[in-house]
């Protein structure tokens, strides 16, 4: 059992309509990373890397496979040039769902491809929306759909979908998200949905944990 490295990708939407949770947006996500933090120091002989993506009607990436003890927080303040050195949250525009989703698969790909495919590495894909797609210029329903079907079928790729519309589960389903990895919120406690995400990690590097246990247990006795 080789697999001690998680890709842990969160895909954060940034357009108008996040506007009126855009405090409690930040303040979970900033708690949401202390956590990480506690629970990579849990698992000393796990490597977790976390990736950021935020998107309106663009995509940024603004972690990349970064470990949790030099992400930098998160600020929804411009005044004084406070947001020098940390993520800037501002949300506006509209909502390129599928080119978020797509291109920060892309990316991943493009990093660990090969470790993903000798068993080196798993993906947790996280998605926080608050709508529809509305904007995607690159990445089509039916290509995501496709997509998120043959990683989840790999056995090293993990999406979870997180929305406000009432269609959320069943819309996840319908991208080949599995049910019960999907989920609708509630905009007003945004900072318990990332307190959630941060337990869910945790009982995902728990599960590998103990896997990577019986492994060497296993492997010892023969």
């Amino acid at each position: 059992m080789k697999n001690k490295k998680t890709y842990y990708q969160i895909i954060l939407d940034k357009s108008g309509s996040m506007y009126d949770c855009i405090l409690t947006t930040v303040q979970g996500f900033n708690e949401q990373i202390q956590m990480i933090k506690k629970t990579s120091k849990k698992f000393p002989k796990q490597e977790l890397l976390v990736s950021l993506t935020t998107f309106n009607e663009e995509i940024d990436f603004d972690i990349e496979a970064e470990r949790a003890e030099l992400i930098p927080e998160m600020t929804s303040e411009f005044k004084k040039n406070e947001y020098r050195g940390k993520i800037a949250y501002y949300p506006s525009g509209t909502t390129s769902l599928y080119d978020a989703i797509g291109l920060s698969v892309r990316k991943i790909q493009q990093l660990a491809k090969e470790e993903i495919e000798r068993d080196e590495a798993s993906v947790v894909v996280v998605i926080i929306t608050d709508g529809h797609e509305n904007s995607s210029s690159e990445f089509t329903y039916n290509q995501i759909q496709h997509m998120i079907k043959n990683l989840e079928n790999s056995g090293n790729w993990t999406f979870s979908y997180l929305s406000n519309t009432p269609d959320a589960v069943n819309y996840a389903q319908s991208m080949n998200i599995k049910r019960e990895n999907a989920m609708r919120y509630d905009k007003t406690v945004m900072r318990s949905t990332h307190s959630n995400l941060s337990h869910s990690i945790d009982g995902y590097m728990s599960s590998k944990e103990r896997y990577l246990k019986e492994w060497k247990l296993k492997n010892n006795n023969k």
